[in-house]
This record gives structure tokens, C-alpha cells and sequence, in this order.
């Protein structure tokens, strides 16, 4: 059978609610339209969550796939082993205890008849949905080079998307394996390298409110390996020769401010460490030293902002000083 759309759930060992993945398979099955497959891609599953997904294989064999890795390689991993099982035409990227509207696949693949583009969005209802809908929504009246510039510092949501999967196919774009974060760099270079992006103003996507980010010091480091990763895709596939300010300006804002501002919300601070916030400088520095004349950072960001991060480009020790005093809730 032939598949217009792989919805591809990723597991990993974090997830080990039985509840929240079933919630999310429900969700896609009020959902299903003739054409659509869900992919359950599981890296190393425990027993339960074997159970559970094979249960439901079993209730709906003819649309739902069971993958899972033979080593440990993370959600990445899953999402790239389910990207090489789809045959279909689009492909979107679940969480686990995420949900969908039961008109998303209807609405998103009606949209795509009705347009030659490559990456349909929806709004969805995280805290940043507001303003990228607001950018979405002037995407029409911009040229194609100043739409592709915008999205790649401006990606939005990748879970709310569905992409056409020959973007993935034909540019070699994978997952980064065996990290955290493996969405950061993906979605912006599967955007960098569609020809046509459409958006449609409702909320059809809805993120695991539940659902709690893990900031500690040892995950943050896998936030700047993703973006390195990011950084050498984009200059492998010239996509930093022809956008420069926009490649650098998303790794300022999700490799360096996401990480070092995430860094203080989530550590105490009798913990917080000088020898990291010294190792996130000389990243910055090693990257974009002139980082902040970026015109995306110079624009995005208030000054009481810019002025710590000059002073953390400027002394780490002085910039721990002038932030001890912070509670460890005021940046989330």
C-alpha cells in the first residue's frame, strides 16, 4: 500500500510514560485519512513500551509501523531509521505525549494540493507560536531568498510541520545520532533547502504540557553539538556563503543565548561554574567572534539582555557576579 503521509513518532529511553505515548497514537488515529501511515520508531525500548506499541501494530497492522534501532542512538536515531522505512510523499515529526487535532492530517495535506510547496506549517500552542505566526503570516508578500532567509533564523515548531520527504531524500539530510536536541539543526536545514513554504492559521498541534526540559550542565553540552553540526551542514551545502547573518544568527540564538540563559534558569546558584560559562564563550567566540553586530541579534534582543551577554563575552567571572542574585526561575 502506498502512503501520502508517515506520521513518525520517536521514542527514546526518556520515554517511558505508557500514558503519553498512548495518548499521542490516539491523537494520530482520530486523525487518520486514507493514505497516512504512523511510523512508531523506538530506540532500545524497554519491555512495557514494546508491549504497547506492538499491541497496537497488531489492532492496526496495515497502518502502523514498528521500528526499532539495534543499538543505542537516540531519538535521532529512531527518526532516521523511520525516515529510510517511509515510502511517502510527506513526512512529519512527533513527540511522545504531543497531540494532534483530528482535522491536522485532512487541513496540512489539503493545503498541500492546493500548492506546489514543500513544507507545510500549522500553528501550534507553544509559548513561541505567536510570533512565528505573525512572521508566517507576511511570508506571502516576501520574495522566495527573503522567505528562505527569514525561516532559517525563524523555523518555528519542525513537530508541526509536515515536509516533503525527497527534501530529506535528495539533500542527505539525517538526524545528528546519540545527542539531545536532534531537531535544533534539522528543521532549519530542511528549510533552508525547500523551494516553497505555506502556513495555515490554526492550531492543529499540541505540545505535552507536562513535559519538562532537562537544562542540567551535562545536556546543554549536547546543545552545542548540535549546532556544530548545524554550522558544518550549512557550510558543506553553501547554504552559510549564500546566508550568512541568518546562519549566524540562529546559532546565536539557539546554540549561545538558549544555552547560556537556560544554563542560569536551571542551575542554583551556589552550582553555577565559571569553567562552562568560559567553554560557551570561546564557542561563540570560535564560531562568530563579532556575533554581536549580528542584525537578527542586535534586533531580537532588549538591552539589560545584550548588556550581560557583553559582559559574559567580556569576563565570565564578572558576569557570574552580576547574576548571583538571580533567582534560578527568572529566565524560563
Amino acid at each position: 500500500m502506498s502512503f501520502k503521509l508517515s506520521i513518525i513518532i520517536g521514542l527514546d529511553e526518556s520515554d517511558n510514560n505508557l500514558d503519553k505515548i498512548k495518548q499521542s497514537i490516539d491523537s494520530v488515529l482520530a486523525a487518520y485519512i486514507e493514505g497516512t501511515e504512523i511510523i512508531l520508531a523506538a530506540d532500545l525500548p524497554v519491555g512495557d513500551v514494546k508491549e504497547l506499541v506492538s499491541g497496537y501494530k497488531e489492532k492496526y497492522p496495515d497502518i502502523i509501523k514498528v521500528l526499532y534501532t539495534s543499538e543505542r542512538r537516540s531519538k535521532g536515531g529512531a527518526y532516521n531509521l523511520a525516515l529510510r522505512n517511509s515510502e511517502a510523499e510527506w513526512v512529519s515529526f512527533m513527540n511522545a505525549g504531543d497531540t494532534v487535532a483530528p482535522t491536522f492530517v485532512k487541513t496540512l495535506l489539503k493545503k498541500a494540493e492546493e500548492t506546489s510547496a514543500e513544507v507545510i506549517d500549522c500553528a501550534n500552542d507553544s509559548k513561541d507560536n505567536e510570533a512565528d505566526a505573525e512572521i508566517f503570516k507576511q511570508l506571502p508578500e516576501m520574495e522566495e531568498d527573503e522567505k528562505k532567509a527569514i525561516l532559517i533564523v525563524n523555523p518555528g515548531m519542525m513537530e508541526s510541520k509536515i515536509f516533503k520527504r525527497e527534501i530529506f531524500e535528495k539533500n542527505g539530510l539525517w538526524f545528528p545520532e546519540k545527542i539531545l536536541f536532534e531537531k535544533l539543526g534539522i528543521g532549519r536545514l530542511a528549510l533552508a533547502c525547500a523551494d516553497k513554504f505555506e502556513y495555515v492559521d490554526e492550531c492543529l498541534y499540541f505540545f505535552d504540557k507536562d513535559a519538562k526540559a532537562n537544562y542540567e550542565e551535562e545536556v546543554l553540552y549536547d546543545r552545542l553539538d548540535v549546532m556544530t553540526f548545524f554550522i558544518e551542514e550549512c557550510y558543506k551545502r553553501e547554504i552559510l556563503e549564500e546566508y550568512p547573518e541568518e546562519v549566524e544568527g540562529a546559532v546565536i540564538d539557539d546554540m549561545y543565548m538558549k544555552t547560556l540563559f537556560a544554563y542560569i534558569a536551571a542551575t542554583p546558584a551556589a552550582k553555577r561554574k565559571k569553567s562552562f560559562l568560559e567553554m560557551l564563550q570561546n564557542a561563540i567566540l570560535d564560531c562568530f567572534p563579532e556575533f554581536e553586530t549580528n542584525p537578527y541579534y542586535y534586533e531580537k534582543y532588549d538591552d539589560d539582555i545584550k548588556d550581560l551577554v557583553s559582559l559574559h563575552i567580556e569576563a565570565p567571572g564578572k558576569f557570574l557576579k552580576a547574576v548571583k542574585d538571580f533567582d534560578s526561575v527568572e529566565f524560563e
